[in-house]
Protein backbone atom coordinates (compact mmCIF):
# COMPACT_ATOMS: atom_id res chain seq x y z
CA UNK A 1 0.00 0.00 0.00
CA UNK A 2 3.05 2.24 -0.22
CA UNK A 3 1.96 3.57 -3.64
CA UNK A 4 -1.43 4.90 -2.51
CA UNK A 5 -1.44 8.43 -3.97
CA UNK A 6 -4.27 9.78 -1.83
CA UNK A 7 -2.59 8.57 1.36
CA UNK A 8 0.74 10.09 0.31
CA UNK A 9 -0.97 13.41 -0.44
CA UNK A 10 -2.70 13.33 2.96
CA UNK A 11 0.63 12.70 4.70
CA UNK A 12 2.22 15.60 2.79
CA UNK A 13 -0.71 17.86 3.75
CA UNK A 14 -0.31 16.99 7.45
CA UNK A 15 3.40 17.80 7.25
CA UNK A 16 2.63 21.08 5.49
CA UNK A 17 0.01 21.94 8.14
CA UNK A 18 2.55 21.29 10.90
CA UNK A 19 5.03 23.64 9.21
CA UNK A 20 2.31 26.30 8.79
CA UNK A 21 1.40 26.00 12.48
CA UNK A 22 5.04 26.43 13.50
CA UNK A 23 5.44 29.49 11.27
CA UNK A 24 2.15 30.98 12.54
CA UNK A 25 3.24 30.41 16.15
CA UNK A 26 6.57 32.13 15.51
CA UNK A 27 4.76 35.04 13.81
CA UNK A 28 2.25 35.32 16.67
CA UNK A 29 5.05 35.30 19.22
CA UNK A 30 6.93 37.92 17.23
CA UNK A 31 3.82 40.11 17.12
CA UNK A 32 3.29 39.60 20.85
CA UNK A 33 6.90 40.59 21.64
CA UNK A 34 6.69 43.55 19.23
CA UNK A 35 3.52 44.76 20.98
CA UNK A 36 5.36 44.60 24.31
CA UNK A 37 8.42 46.47 23.03
CA UNK A 38 6.70 49.14 20.93
CA UNK A 39 3.53 49.95 22.85
CA UNK A 40 2.72 52.92 20.61
CA UNK A 41 2.36 50.77 17.48
CA UNK A 42 -1.10 49.48 18.46
CA UNK A 43 -2.18 52.30 20.78
CA UNK A 44 -5.47 53.26 19.10
CA UNK A 45 -6.32 49.84 17.67
CA UNK A 46 -9.76 48.87 18.89
CA UNK A 47 -10.31 45.30 20.07
CA UNK A 48 -13.82 43.96 19.67
CA UNK A 49 -14.83 40.36 20.30
CA UNK A 50 -17.30 38.95 17.79
CA UNK A 51 -20.16 36.55 18.41
CA UNK A 52 -21.16 34.73 15.25
CA UNK A 53 -24.05 32.42 16.06
CA UNK A 54 -24.95 29.71 13.57
CA UNK A 55 -26.93 26.50 13.46
CA UNK A 56 -24.19 24.54 15.23
CA UNK A 57 -23.03 27.30 17.56
CA UNK A 58 -24.66 29.29 20.35
CA UNK A 59 -22.81 32.48 21.30
CA UNK A 60 -23.26 35.10 23.99
CA UNK A 61 -21.28 38.34 24.00
CA UNK A 62 -21.23 40.70 26.96
CA UNK A 63 -19.45 44.05 26.97
CA UNK A 64 -19.31 46.14 30.11
CA UNK A 65 -18.00 49.67 30.37
CA UNK A 66 -17.93 51.41 33.69
CA UNK A 67 -17.66 55.14 34.15
CA UNK A 68 -15.02 56.48 36.46
CA UNK A 69 -16.15 57.83 39.81
CA UNK A 70 -15.04 61.41 39.23
CA UNK A 71 -17.81 63.58 37.76
CA UNK A 72 -15.50 65.86 35.76
CA UNK A 73 -14.08 63.14 33.48
CA UNK A 74 -15.67 62.47 30.11
CA UNK A 75 -17.10 59.11 29.18
CA UNK A 76 -14.56 57.20 27.10
CA UNK A 77 -15.76 56.77 23.50
CA UNK A 78 -13.17 54.03 22.79
CA UNK A 79 -12.95 51.92 25.94
CA UNK A 80 -11.61 48.82 24.16
CA UNK A 81 -8.30 49.92 22.66
CA UNK A 82 -5.04 48.01 22.84
CA UNK A 83 -3.39 50.58 25.11
CA UNK A 84 -6.16 50.06 27.70
CA UNK A 85 -5.92 46.26 27.59
CA UNK A 86 -4.93 44.76 30.91
CA UNK A 87 -1.45 43.17 30.68
CA UNK A 88 -2.51 40.05 32.59
CA UNK A 89 -5.45 39.60 30.21
CA UNK A 90 -3.10 39.93 27.23
CA UNK A 91 -0.72 37.28 28.60
CA UNK A 92 -3.51 34.88 29.53
CA UNK A 93 -5.04 35.07 26.06
CA UNK A 94 -1.64 34.73 24.37
CA UNK A 95 -0.82 31.56 26.32
CA UNK A 96 -4.34 30.23 25.73
CA UNK A 97 -3.83 30.62 21.97
CA UNK A 98 -0.40 29.01 22.28
CA UNK A 99 -1.87 25.98 24.09
CA UNK A 100 -4.59 25.64 21.43
CA UNK A 101 -1.96 25.72 18.65
CA UNK A 102 0.09 23.03 20.45
CA UNK A 103 -3.00 20.83 20.82
CA UNK A 104 -3.86 21.26 17.12
CA UNK A 105 -0.24 20.35 16.28
CA UNK A 106 -0.54 17.18 18.40
CA UNK A 107 -3.81 16.25 16.65
CA UNK A 108 -2.21 16.66 13.22
CA UNK A 109 0.84 14.67 14.35
CA UNK A 110 -1.40 11.85 15.62
CA UNK A 111 -3.27 11.77 12.29
CA UNK A 112 0.03 11.62 10.45
CA UNK A 113 1.18 8.70 12.61
CA UNK A 114 -2.08 6.87 11.95
CA UNK A 115 -1.79 7.43 8.19
CA UNK A 116 1.83 6.22 8.20
CA UNK A 117 0.74 3.04 9.98
CA UNK A 118 -2.01 2.53 7.39
CA UNK A 119 0.60 3.02 4.66
CA UNK A 120 2.76 0.26 6.18
CA UNK A 121 -0.29 -2.04 6.57
CA UNK A 122 -0.36 -1.78 10.38
CA UNK A 123 -3.81 -0.25 10.29
CA UNK A 124 -5.62 -2.01 13.11
CA UNK A 125 -3.37 -1.67 16.11
CA UNK A 126 -3.84 -0.69 19.72
CA UNK A 127 -1.50 2.21 19.08
CA UNK A 128 -3.89 3.71 16.51
CA UNK A 129 -6.83 3.22 18.87
CA UNK A 130 -4.85 5.00 21.59
CA UNK A 131 -4.00 7.84 19.18
CA UNK A 132 -7.68 8.34 18.31
CA UNK A 133 -8.51 8.51 22.03
CA UNK A 134 -5.75 11.10 22.50
CA UNK A 135 -7.21 13.11 19.63
CA UNK A 136 -10.58 13.01 21.40
CA UNK A 137 -9.01 14.27 24.64
CA UNK A 138 -7.20 17.07 22.77
CA UNK A 139 -10.51 18.11 21.19
CA UNK A 140 -12.09 18.29 24.66
CA UNK A 141 -9.33 20.64 25.86
CA UNK A 142 -9.56 22.79 22.73
CA UNK A 143 -13.34 23.05 23.16
CA UNK A 144 -12.96 24.13 26.77
CA UNK A 145 -10.28 26.70 25.94
CA UNK A 146 -12.17 28.22 23.01
CA UNK A 147 -15.60 28.32 24.64
CA UNK A 148 -14.86 31.25 26.96
CA UNK A 149 -12.82 34.40 26.33
CA UNK A 150 -12.41 37.44 28.56
CA UNK A 151 -10.58 40.64 27.68
CA UNK A 152 -10.17 43.06 30.59
CA UNK A 153 -9.53 46.75 29.96
CA UNK A 154 -8.94 49.73 32.22
CA UNK A 155 -12.53 50.91 31.86
CA UNK A 156 -14.42 47.68 31.22
CA UNK A 157 -14.29 44.16 29.90
CA UNK A 158 -15.58 41.97 27.08
CA UNK A 159 -16.70 38.41 27.61
CA UNK A 160 -17.73 35.92 24.97
CA UNK A 161 -19.12 32.48 25.69
CA UNK A 162 -20.08 30.03 23.02
CA UNK A 163 -20.95 26.39 22.78
CA UNK A 164 -20.49 24.65 19.46
CA UNK A 165 -21.75 21.27 18.32
CA UNK A 166 -18.96 20.80 15.79
CA UNK A 167 -16.29 19.76 18.35
CA UNK A 168 -18.78 17.32 19.85
CA UNK A 169 -19.15 15.67 16.44
CA UNK A 170 -15.34 15.51 16.07
CA UNK A 171 -15.04 14.13 19.60
CA UNK A 172 -17.59 11.39 18.98
CA UNK A 173 -15.94 10.54 15.66
CA UNK A 174 -12.52 10.22 17.32
CA UNK A 175 -13.81 7.92 20.07
CA UNK A 176 -15.84 5.83 17.57
CA UNK A 177 -12.74 5.45 15.38
CA UNK A 178 -10.76 4.39 18.47
CA UNK A 179 -13.28 1.64 19.14
CA UNK A 180 -13.32 0.57 15.49
CA UNK A 181 -9.52 0.28 15.44
CA UNK A 182 -9.56 -1.59 18.77
CA UNK A 183 -12.13 -4.08 17.45
CA UNK A 184 -10.16 -4.38 14.21
CA UNK A 185 -7.08 -5.34 16.25
CA UNK A 186 -9.12 -7.96 18.14
CA UNK A 187 -10.45 -9.43 14.88
CA UNK A 188 -6.95 -9.46 13.41
CA UNK A 189 -5.61 -11.35 16.46
CA UNK A 190 -8.46 -13.88 16.25
CA UNK A 191 -7.82 -14.33 12.54
CA UNK A 192 -4.10 -14.89 13.15
CA UNK A 193 -4.90 -17.54 15.79
CA UNK A 194 -7.22 -19.46 13.49
CA UNK A 195 -4.60 -19.69 10.72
Amino acid sequence: MTKNTLLNIAILVTRLLKIILIIATIALTGLFVYAQIDEDAFTDKEIVLNANPSLTRISYLKSTVWKEDTADTEFDLKPYTFEKLNTVSLYINYFKILIIVVLIYLIIKAFETIMLSVKTLNTFSRRNAKLFRQIGVYIVFITILTSYTVLRFETGHQTITHVSLTPVIYLLSAFIMAEIFKEGENLKEENDLTI
